[in-house]
């Protein structure tokens, strides 16, 4: 490889990436090629010399982004010809994701496959011709030169295949379809995830295997709902193999990306914020859905790593972690068995060997990734708790020894719509494993991206070094929405309401389609061209943004029951009704998001009243404690109160009810004075199993309908 640096190590290149606010763009600031950001500038130059324009899509943390970085962008030849018959653009597929999908999905049509480094070949108006992803060098160069060919001798040819694609994306992005009838979407979906469900090893498919946390989430719902057991044991056997596996992180906590194998041992060893943040509250929730301890310590350690390693000193949380270090792939997080010789006691080494699946050879380039054969608790037998402590204690040496280690690159960036994914992920976690510290976090992090990311009525999509920059795309918006709406159903703070409903309101200014109802991904004007506005409400490594906007429409409508919400609601569902009958497993998280819509709330936390009412319920020794809270200026009846008006009552099996005294009032439409409950109380329920809640909420003048509230 050659060096490209002067005798005093300052290097020979700078192009204008320099200057940008994305740390993987910054990478490239030295190659030799004239590399131009995404934006008119580079297709006025391309219109104006007539060259096609190349296109290189990729993120910071990107192992085959990097070698090909080193082998093509660093190759003085390669850089001259790119230079001379291209115009190069480099692309952040985290600042820009409506980009990314829409050249990802030009890829995989082409190619049949997609992936990073993505290597687009484009017309000057923006429409892909050519596309595939990484190339080794020799063939890159062979490749310029064929495409060169093609565009001066076969332009016509070029034009109408780029158009060609372009249609067959746009048809794609749009997701239109048929309206279907909706029925048992839960069901449907989770009899779908079923069918790829791999019944030796969890998850889906074969190798390389991604966690899926949308359809995961669909399990749980599936379980919690309707007490399916097919559903609980694929989510438990799921969650087992991917906390055992290598691709967690066994002494820093954390997940990788993706496993290259099909049981979960070799992972891709970058650790993405997003992931971190749809298995915590999987962990979180899993732990009392299936009564599984060993999950609360797995949903900490999430939380724990994130807080202690990905967060920034304004609260915000970084972005990723690379899978490189010194160069090599997996480094930092592998070990040798003289490494851990060098730091452990022969009798925890001996422990570490027969726990965590260390051996002379390795398992991963003659290194070894620490992994669980079986369970600590299987480990450990009727001494669970002094092996936890010991084993936290081994953990803890190998993390101060590993923290000596060159770190891979942490990308800074503070993206919105994966800080607020984070954020409603601790806020879940923290109020389902009772820990205010993560609930503090999330709420820290919410006020940081309100004060610096959101600007008359606008968010910022990033922030780097307190530098705000490319303007937030629908991901954003809605998930900083559905993250409000989540601090204020748990901490019952006003003021989120009122920010999630602001942000709701310029997310319906800039993203909904007035013709066909759904969202765009991007705004109507961007810089540089689009060649279609892309909804694609599919799942993918995180939730779709149509799926996002969803679940804040959602949980905004149960606390409003707002009529034009709901009206949205209404139309996103219709709109891709009949691509969800049709492949539910792509629209896992959207058919979740749903639920609680189409079929009625059934978690933990419920509203009542127009959400004048809150219900929640907490578990107890022997029973349940029901806390309610009613909105001032409104009531509900108590137990006991007279024979024409609606009692509050708990009603199921098996269990006895406590409830507390009410309060004696005259209201102006009975005349007698009556029983009713106001502002905080809370119901005892003796015994398990299932129950109702009834209820009727009225003020000083009328009543509501009554209503029931389902707790399974």
């Amino acid at each position: 490889m050659v060096l490209l640096v002067d005798d005093n190590g300052n290097p020979l290149y700078t192009n204008r990436l320099i200057h940008e606010d994305s740390p993987y763009l910054r990478q490239h600031a030295h190659n030799p090629v004239d590399w131009f950001p995404w934006g008119e500038e580079a297709f006025a130059k391309a219109r104006q010399e007539d060259k096609p324009v190349f296109l290189s899509v990729g993120y910071s943390t990107c192992h085959w982004c990097h070698v090909m970085e080193r082998e093509s962008f660093d190759n003085l030849l390669i850089a001259e010809y790119l230079n001379e018959y291209f115009v190069s653009i480099k692309l952040d597929r985290e600042q820009r994701p409506d980009l990314d999908d829409i050249y990802m999905t030009g890829t995989q049509l082409m190619s049949g496959h997609g992936g990073w480094p993505m290597s687009n070949f484009l017309t000057v108006q923006g429409a892909p011709f050519y596309s595939g992803t990484y190339y080794p060098a020799e063939n890159f160069r062979h490749l310029l030169v064929q495409l060169n060919e093609l565009w001066k001798t076969k332009r016509n040819e070029v034009e109408r295949q780029a158009e060609e694609v372009a249609g067959a994306i746009s048809k794609y992005t749009n997701a239109k379809s048929e309206n279907a009838q909706l029925g048992d979407l839960i069901t449907a979906g989770a009899e779908e995830v079923a069918r790829t469900f791999d019944s030796r090893f969890g998850g889906f498919g074969d190798a390389p295997k991604f966690p899926n946390e949308p359809q995961l989430m669909l399990l749980l719902e599936n379980s919690r709902r309707n007490d399916n057991d097919n559903s609980r044991r694929a989510l438990q056997q799921t969650l087992d193999h991917l906390y055992q596996g290598g691709i967690y992180d066994q002494v820093a906590g954390g997940f990788h990306r993706y496993a290259v194998d099909r049981q979960w041992l070799v992972p891709h060893f970058e650790k993405m914020l997003y992931n971190q943040a749809q298995l915590l509250p999987l962990y979180a929730q899993g732990s009392v859905e299936l009564n599984k301890p060993a999950y609360r310590r797995i949903a900490m350690e999430i939380g724990d790593y994130v807080l202690r390693d990905m967060l920034s000193p304004d609260g915000a949380f970084y972005s990723a972690t690379d899978a490189d270090s010194e160069g090599d792939e997996g480094l930092f997080f592998t070990w040798t068995l003289e490494e851990l010789a060098v730091v452990l006691s022969v009798d925890d080494l001996s422990l570490v060997r027969e726990v965590y699946g260390v051996s002379e050879e390795g398992n991963f380039e003659g290194r070894n990734i620490l992994h669980l054969d079986e369970s600590i608790e299987t480990f450990a037998g009727d001494d669970l708790d002094s092996m936890l402590e010991r084993v936290d204690q081994i953990k803890s040496r190998l993390y101060a020894a590993r923290e000596k280690r060159i770190h891979p690159l942490r990308d800074e960036k503070v993206i919105t719509g994966w800080n607020a994914m984070m954020i409603s992920a601790f806020a879940v976690a923290g109020h389902c494993l009772d820990l205010p510290r993560f609930i503090e976090a999330a709420l820290r992090a919410a006020d940081y991206l309100w004060q610096h990311h959101w600007r008359e009525r606008r968010l910022w999509r990033i922030s780097l070094g307190g530098h705000q920059s490319i303007a937030g795309n629908l991901e954003d918006y809605a998930a900083f929405a559905r993250a409000a709406m989540d601090l204020y159903r748990i901490t019952q703070r006003r003021e989120w309401l009122d920010r999630g409903v602001s942000v709701i309101d310029s997310m319906n200014d800039l993203f909904w389609d007035q013709d066909g109802a759904g969202y765009f991904l991007s705004r109507e004007s961007e810089d540089g061209p689009l060649i279609t506005r892309p909804k694609s409400p599919m799942d993918g490594a995180t939730p779709s943004a149509n799926s996002l906007a969803i679940s804040a429409l959602v949980q905004y409508w149960l606390a409003t029951k707002d009529v034009m919400v709901e009206q949205k609601i209404a139309q996103t569902a219709s709109a891709f009704s009949g691509l969800m009958v049709k492949s539910p497993f792509a629209f896992s998280y959207m058919i979740v998001a749903l639920q609680d819509y189409l079929e009625g709330q059934r978690g933990v936390i419920q509203f009542a009243a127009e959400g004048k009412v809150r219900v929640e319920r907490r578990h107890v020794e022997n029973g349940a404690l029901l806390e309610i809270a009613i909105e001032s200026g409104w009531h509900i009846n108590a137990n006991e109160t007279l024979d024409h008006l609606v009692p509050t009552r708990v009603v199921g099996k098996d269990f006895s009810v406590q409830y507390p005294d009410g309060i004696s009032r005259k209201l102006a439409f009975v005349e007698a004075p009556c029983e009713l409950y106001e502002g905080e109380l809370s119901i005892i329920v003796h015994g398990s199993g299932p129950f109702t809640v009834e209820l009727q909420a009225c003020d000083n003048s009328r009543c509501l309908a009554p209503e029931k509230l389902v707790f399974p």
